[in-house]
């Protein structure tokens, strides 16, 4: 049985890795659709490549734990799956950006962040009930 506090924690941490995740999907749509949007508005660091790897590896370690602490609490499998699914989307994104792979890798980032926000989603919903 999950006390109060560690169902707070890992409330929490879904809903951290939920926000966490749209920022990422936000940010690969920004810089997909609007490049000069960022650089003119100041924010031109966040087109850079150690951005997006940063974006990714926070998205990720998030995922893991959420996946983790989900599927210990309620033995739900469906949510760790997704948030594992979403992780490693998001790295095949960020390396055929490295490897130079002819692949529109923006939409291939931003369905790895969608599926992380949906097994994030998930997770909340499964271990609430």
């Amino acid at each position: 049985m999950e006390t109060a506090q560690t169902l707070g924690n890992r409330v929490a941490l879904d809903r951290l890795g939920t926000i966490a995740s749209s920022v990422c999907a936000l940010h690969c749509a920004l810089c997909a659709f609007a490049p000069a949007l960022l650089p003119l508005s100041g924010f031109g660091v966040l087109v850079s490549h150690g951005a997006e790897w940063g974006f990714t590896l926070v998205a990720t370690v998030l995922a893991i734990a959420a996946a983790i602490k989900g599927y210990c609490s309620c033995g739900a499998w469906k949510a760790p799956a997704m948030l594992l699914t979403g992780g490693i989307v998001l790295f095949i994104a960020r390396f055929t950006e490295t490897l130079g792979v002819d692949v529109p890798e923006v939409f291939i980032t931003v369905v790895g962040g969608g599926i992380l926000v949906g097994g994030h989603l998930a997770n909340l919903r499964a271990c609430r009930s």
